[in-house]
């Protein structure tokens, strides 16, 4: 039911309308210009009828404070008056009001008209809605997002342009179809919807490409997060919508630009965001990478798009093909140890974390010899740590996972840093530093991952 809010000072008025209209509408009322902007910070009504003629505050001044106010100026509004003088009437039109009534109401007049302006406002906002959403996803189009981007250069707000780009999805659509491949468009859509917060905006700009603005406080520490989580969301849930045996992997990759740093307007913020994706498609794809970065930080970031993340590593070791390839050599044995627990878990109640630590490089480039110093390290602190029933598994060059039976969040934390405490008490001076996630182990898809 349509809510609309009447502003009179005359209680008879209000009491009239509310009977005339309750049966068709949710009616509140306000006997003055103050009590209905209080209201309005409460709730936004469908539509207001407003007095032109009332003490303190008239109907022109308060639809002067509605016009402002960004939250408030779209609410169509009908003024009530009692005066017949067109240029009233001329007035009220030109202020913004979509319809006029005369004082004392004829009900049925009432109702038609405030029926027709409810249409019209309806109609007027699915217009807006096809003018600036994509058909497919509904997330906001091209055309749009440059309107709202280039906004935020006459606001001077700052922001970071994250462009991505689906890995392999032309191979979705070659090998099974578009019907498929909007599906896993629409599931991504949804991802960044669910990540991304409000005010800042999501765009499919076409294809396989799309656009998030964040606007003001990120710093890139911030921005990294949302992109992880991102990409990480898109290893599960797209490719979980896709059967194992279509055998295509969809991941992501991201380019970044900051404004006003490298641009200020959607062309060139695109742009820089673009150079930056090409890089990330240069070298590996399925990571993120930022415009104008310096050498060092590149280096990190080659760094750490060599690790895996929880999320990622727990999907590779349910994945049920035998296939050899990145993180997977040397998995099998654990791989059986992982299904055999996650099916003991269906007949027991148990808790059980899966634990993945990573060494990140504290300099620049850390030598061979250094990091295998450091992972025989890690395996010490794991082997003198564990408790007997735990399992764990060296994966990669720079990174241990471990399996902890029948312990609690609280009592694998416990656990995790009691390694990481044995590591730096072994390591002394090594170049590396210790962190880690824990996720509990589950039939289905768990809490979300801890960092440490």
């Amino acid at each position: 039911m349509k809510h609309i809010l009447m502003i009179d000072d005359v209680a008879t008025n209000l009491k009239c309308a509310e009977e005339v209209l309750k049966d068709s509408y949710q009616i509140t009322t306000a006997k003055s210009g103050k009590q209905a902007l209080a209201i309005l910070k409460e709730f936004l009504p469908d539509l207001i009828l407003l007095d032109i003629n009332m003490p303190d505050m008239n109907g022109y001044e308060v639809m002067e404070h509605l016009k402002k106010d960004s939250q408030l100026a779209d609410i169509p509004i009908i003024f009530l008056t009692a005066e017949t003088d067109k240029e009233i009437e001329a007035k009220s039109l030109q202020m913004g009001a979509m319809d006029f009534i005369r004082k004392p109401f004829e009900p049925s007049v009432m109702c038609s008209r405030i029926e027709k302006i409810l249409l019209m406002h309806e109609q007027k906002k699915e217009l807006q809605d096809i003018a600036r959403k994509d058909s497919l996803t509904a997330l906001l189009n091209r055309r749009y997002m440059e309107t709202v981007v280039n906004r935020t250069d006459a606001a001077q707000v700052n922001g970071y342009f994250l462009l991505f780009d689906m890995d392999n999805f032309k191979q979705v659509n070659d090998n099974f179809g578009h019907v498929i491949g909007d599906a896993v468009l629409v599931k991504f859509a949804r991802i960044l919807e669910e990540e991304i917060e409000s005010p800042n905006c999501v765009c499919r700009i076409g294809g396989d490409e799309f656009v998030v603005f964040l606007e003001g406080g990120y710093d890139k520490d911030k921005v990294r997060t949302i992109v992880r989580r991102i990409i990480a969301g898109v290893e599960f849930e797209v490719n979980d919508s896709l059967a194992d045996e279509l055998n295509v992997k969809i991941s992501v990759s991201v380019g970044i630009s900051k404004k006003p740093d490298d641009g200020k307007d959607f062309h060139t913020l695109y742009g820089n965001a673009d150079k930056a994706l090409y890089y990330v498609k240069q070298n590996g794809k399925r990571g993120y990478h930022f415009f104008r970065e310096e050498q060092n930080e590149r280096q990190d970031r080659e760094e750490e798009s060599s690790l895996i993340d929880l999320l990622q590593l727990q999907r590779l070791i349910q994945e049920k093909d035998e296939k050899s390839g990145a993180y997977r050599v040397g998995y099998d044995s654990f791989k059986r140890i992982y299904h055999f627990v996650s099916r003991c878990m269906e007949r027991k109640s148990q808790d059980v974390q899966l634990v993945l630590f990573s060494m990140i490089g504290k300099e620049e480039k850390t030598e061979e010899a250094g990091r295998n110093q450091a992972i025989e390290r890690l395996e010490e602190a794991v082997a003198k740590s564990l408790r007997r029933g735990d399992v764990a598994a060296r994966c990669g060059d720079t990174q241990y996972v471990t399996i902890l039976m029948n312990a609690s969040s609280e009592n694998g934390d416990m656990v995790a840093k009691r390694i990481k405490e044995k590591y730096y008490e072994l390591a002394r001076e090594e170049a590396y530093q210790l962190i880690y996630e824990m996720k509990c182990v589950e039939k289905e898809n768990g809490p979300q991952n801890e960092n440490r």
